[in-house]
């Protein structure tokens, strides 16, 4: 039956529901949350309307080289000159399409009806190379010539395929007049042919390939070649057979006014003769495949169009072929692709071999559904099951089959999309309309549906980021690619190679990994889901749960789709004018090993790229429903950390951002600020005196040489309005101390304690107590939420310095302690090991082994644990091998960043981690990797990550954040440190330093600081 664009009523159900949706949100009395549901139901009908409304649609041929898609088409829509052919050679011969048996035609070909503003019933139209680009391409042609005709030429490398493709090498020759033919001569009295390459003699006339490049130039007159469109008012057979030969002289490049092609269109009366179809069709012949479709950049945008259709052509012999099934591969593994799955069709294409089928007796349709069957068991077997169905499979021969069939496969499948999109419109409306007569009744319902929503979402948490090394997409791309010359070629394009496009293929990966990095979650919604659809209890909120569905498919695709294209943009900005590139084509002429040269070159610029970030962060959190109503607590927690008269600190007062640098000369304190952090913890967990022993070694040298007598030592903790303040002051004739504590709130006191031990807590005097008063008073149960408070963000307080790496080597970590990470870090094996069990908190030990690969991309991809008695040990497994290796055989710099990340991902969510001098045997890239991963685990868990250090690496890091730097110097006299370092520093001056510069100078946090 006739396909019609769209069905006039539901059009109108539509545009009425619309209506009643905006006036509802646009209501002043109407709820925000009523109004959040009224606008995301008008969005999901316009977006279906909007569909259904436009005809447009493509049908994509996409198959290996010489596969047989140009015939395939041009049988399809009649491009074809006189009667129908009777064998394969009339076909090549009739039609209007360049036939051959592969590299045949030099671009992409659309085949489209006219348009309005067509000069004309039939044409051809091309979309030409630039003048640049056209120039580049006879400079690299010309460049291969010369060099394979010189008497020292050798081959290079491991293949023998040209680096620039046969059509573009044709269309060159055909452009400069110098097209190679054949002729026949006689040879004893036989008649033989030989081809004739008129290069042959004219390359040795010149001593460069820029001399001949030069000639080449001349002879092609490329400003001349500007006409991009030819018409004919007529469509009849002699206006088909000059269409036909101007194709095949622009194809070939002896047609004098036309570019080279990038696109060629052809314009016909109906592009599917007799398909009953009214929606504007456009065919289209894609390049022949020969590599990963991830590499390319057409096919990628082409399966990804939610209105095209893919036909999937594979040779009848050997279907579905690896090609298809790495095909097939690609779309199950990427959630934007697997929604091209149901709009493909798979042509199997007989060229006279359906009745050659073992068991077919010469029945070539029996044959046929046999190899059918064997298609489909061998795609079921491709790890990719059910993405393409049986009934998706067709076998055609174009010259003995019936045309129709083929047409009305095609027109099922256009049938089956626009059907789908007219029973989600059906559906939404109904929803829609639901929504708009209860939307006052169930808001306590849907809460509900949300909150198990959400407890579904809270135990899949999404952890890091979907991928680690944002060129991993270029890696694996060259790696499978067949030839080096095809890697020289993208290398010579500075990546954007037509059979091998990097950009496309490190979008490509970016997709699959943000798929898998987002499935699991999804999954488990998606199944909540659909069990909430079937509680007969919640009948009333089926609208509710069925937009949610709605929300969470497309907020995937959407993350997914943004992903990759902010990876894909910042890795071509960044790597397209890279002069990496050009040492990557210097490799070409030192023989074997090319592909592993390239791939060492992109790995070390990648690890030279501090500004390559975009892979570390994606937008699920504001794409993805309630996933923000779940996450951690909005900000890390502000603070001001108070210690005066404290070993070198005569007076600290310190409030950090939440990933902080504290720099200062050595001996200024900055040991010191970060163990007051420490010391309160354990004054507040055991009693000051045992922090005092345990923190800083005793009470001896504790307090600040040259301070009066009469000023004690003081720490302390100020959050929000709340003060908290411990005074040591010097017990007469001893040497320890007796302490003062105090606890405020704004102008109120809560509790005080003075050095005689009185106690007292609103008007209440206590019982003295070796516990410090706060310990004292949580203890008893005292509902104070400013206590709390404080009491709940010491406990969260971790300092770490030093870490046992000799331990860890030699001894491992004993099993018996996997709470907290002591700090020294000698049980981080044990925490690593439980956080890999627990699948609550995978995401943590998934940061550490991501951190640890993202710095040694070849040393780290995975850790086992082995235990003996209370000993437990790790082995390490490396990128590509199968067997593990000792932890302890690994450099210091593995086992350093293995302790840090785990400093960073033991931390709860909300708390402080503070470490001292990080960058301890560890390369610059590593550290770079640190601050990187660190920064943006903070971001995500709310922590504030402060770090003592003397690393111009870090530094250099923070240039474009002064803020984030904390100099141990005072402003002018008498002020307490540290000062950040914009405020010490006239920030526009800082600008125009890396601070690391600065730093290794003396300017800024030395003794010698004038700053």
């Amino acid at each position: 039956m006739p396909l019609e664009p769209m069905n006039q009523t539901l059009a109108s159900d539509a545009r009425t529901v619309l209506t009643r949706l905006h006036e509802l949100a646009d209501a002043s009395s109407t709820p925000p949350p009523n109004v959040d549901t009224a606008r995301d139901w008008a969005k999901a009908i316009k977006k279906s309307l909007g569909f259904l409304e436009d005809p447009a649609h493509s049908v994509v041929f996409i198959g290996n080289v010489g596969v047989g898609k140009s015939s395939l088409i041009s049988v399809l829509a009649h491009l074809l000159v006189g009667s129908a052919p009777a064998d394969r050679q009339r076909l090549k011969d009739h039609s209007v399409l360049a036939i051959g048996s592969g590299r045949t035609t030099v671009c992409e070909v659309r085949i489209r009806a006219r348009h309005d503003g067509d000069a004309g019933q039939i044409g051809l139209v091309v979309e030409p190379f630039s003048l640049e680009d056209m120039r580049k391409e006879i400079e690299f042609y010309a460049h291969d010539e010369w060099t394979r005709r010189q008497t020292d030429a050798r081959r290079r490398v491991e293949d023998d395929t040209d680096p620039t493709s046969q059509e573009v090498h044709r269309a060159i020759r055909g452009m400069t007049d110098y097209a190679e033919r054949q002729e026949t001569y006689l040879d004893g009295g036989l008649k033989r042919r030989r081809n004739v390459r008129p290069l042959d003699e004219v390359i040795p006339q010149f001593s460069t390939p820029a001399l001949f490049a030069d000639h080449l130039l001349g002879r092609a007159k490329l400003s001349t070649r500007i006409k991009t469109s030819w018409w004919w008012e007529t469509s009849t057979q002699e206006d088909l057979k000059k269409l036909k030969a101007l194709f095949e002289a622009v194809n070939q490049g002896t047609e004098p006014s036309a570019m080279l092609p990038e696109r060629m269109t052809v314009v016909v009366p109906e592009p599917l003769p007799g398909s009953m179809s009214n929606l504007a069709l456009t065919l289209i012949d894609t390049r022949g495949l020969d590599g990963k479709v991830e590499s390319r950049s057409d096919l990628q945008e082409l399966l990804r169009d939610p209105r095209s259709v893919s036909v999937l052509c594979a040779p009848f012999k050997d279907a579905p072929g690896e090609s298809l099934r790495a095909l097939v591969r690609s779309m199950a593994g990427d959630a934007e692709l697997r929604q091209a799955a149901p709009r493909a069709l798979l042509i199997l294409i007989d060229q006279g071999d359906g009745e050659q089928v073992n068991g077919a007796r010469g029945d070539r349709e029996f044959g046929q559904e046999l190899k059918i069957d064997e298609c489909h068991i061998a795609l079921e077997s491709t790890g990719a099951p059910q993405m393409i169905e049986k009934v998706q499979i067709l076998a055609f021969d174009a010259l003995k089959d019936d045309r129709q069939r083929l047409l009305d496969a095609i027109s099922d499948r256009l049938v089956r999309l626009r059907q789908s999109q007219e029973d989600a419109l059906r559906q939404q409306i109904a929803d829609a309309r639901n929504f708009l007569v209860s939307d006052k009744n169930h808001p306590v319902l849907r809460e509900s549906v949300d909150k198990q929503i959400q407890e579904t979402l809270a135990q899949h948490l999404l952890s890091d980021a979907p991928m680690h090394d944002p060129l991993a997409g270029v890696y694996n791309a060259i790696i499978d690619c067949r030839y080096a010359s095809v890697v020289y070629a993208t290398c010579r394009r500075n990546g954007t190679y037509s059979r091998l496009d990097a950009y496309a293929a490190i979008r490509a990966e970016a997709n699959r990994a943000a798929t898998v990095w987002l499935d699991d979650l999804i999954r488990a919604v998606t199944s909540k889901l659909d069990t909430l659809l079937q509680d007969p209890n919640l009948a009333t909120l089926q609208d509710h749960i069925r937009l949610r569905q709605r929300q969470f498919q497309e907020g995937q695709i959407r993350v997914i789709r943004d992903y990759a294209e902010q990876v894909g943009k910042q890795v071509e900005e960044l790597l397209k004018p890279s002069p990496v590139w050009s040492a990557c084509r210097e490799e070409w002429s030192r023989g074997h090993g090319f592909k592993a040269r390239v791939l060492a070159h992109l790995e070390g610029w990648a690890r030279q790229q501090p500004g390559l970030t975009a892979h570390e962060r994606t937008n699920a959190m504001q794409e993805i429903p309630l996933v923000g109503e779940i996450a951690r607590p909005v900000r890390a927690p502000r603070f001001t950390l108070h210690a005066r008269n404290l070993r070198a600190l005569r007076q600290a007062n310190w409030a950090p951002e939440p990933v902080s640098a504290l720099i200062g000369a050595n001996g200024a304190g900055k040991t010191t600020l970060l163990q007051t952090l420490r010391l309160l913890r354990v004054a507040y967990e055991l009693g000051l005196p045992e922090a005092v022993r345990t923190v800083l070694g005793g009470s001896s040298n504790l307090k600040f040489w040259g301070a009066p007598d009469s000023e004690p030592v003081e720490i302390g903790l100020d959050i929000e309005e709340a003060s908290w303040r411990i005074a040591l002051i010097p017990r007469e004739g001893a040497v320890d101390y007796m302490t003062n504590e105090r606890f405020t709130e704004g102008t109120r006191e809560i509790f005080s304690r003075d050095t005689l031990g009185n106690f007292s807590y609103g008007g209440e005097r206590l019982d003295p107590s070796p516990q410090t008063g706060l310990r004292v008073l949580m203890d008893r149960g005292v509902h104070e939420p400013a206590l709390r408070r404080m009491a709940s963000f010491l406990k969260g307080i971790a300092v770490y310095h030093d870490p046992d790496l000799w331990t860890l080597r030699m001894l491992g970590s004993s099993t018996t302690e996997d709470r907290y990470l002591h700090s020294r870090s000698t049980n981080a094996l044990t925490l690593l090991r439980r956080w890999h069990q627990e699948r609550g908190s995978r995401d943590r030990y998934q940061f550490v082994i991501d951190g640890l690969n993202s710095a040694f991309p070849h040393t780290v991809s995975d850790l086992d644990f082995v235990e003996a008695g209370n000993t437990l040990v790790a082995r390490v497994y490396r990128p590509g091998m199968e067997l593990p290796s000792p932890l302890e055989n690994e450099a210091n710099g593995v086992l350093q960043l293995l302790v840090l990340f785990c400093n960073v991902a033991a931390a709860k969510d909300g708390s402080v981690v503070a470490i001292d001098e990080p960058e301890n045997s560890l390369h610059p890239y590593a550290l770079r990797r640190f601050l990187s991963r660190t920064s943006r685990w903070a971001k995500q868990h709310n922590l504030t990550v402060l770090l003592a250090t003397h690393s111009t690496v870090l530094l250099d890091e923070l240039s474009s954040h002064p803020e984030q730097v904390y100099v141990l110097k005072a402003l002018s006299e008498g002020e307490p440190v540290p000062t950040r370092l914009d405020q010490l520093c006239d920030r526009d001056w800082l600008a125009g330093f890396k601070l690391g510069d600065l730093y290794e100078q003396g300017e800024i946090g030395s003794n010698e600081d004038e700053a």
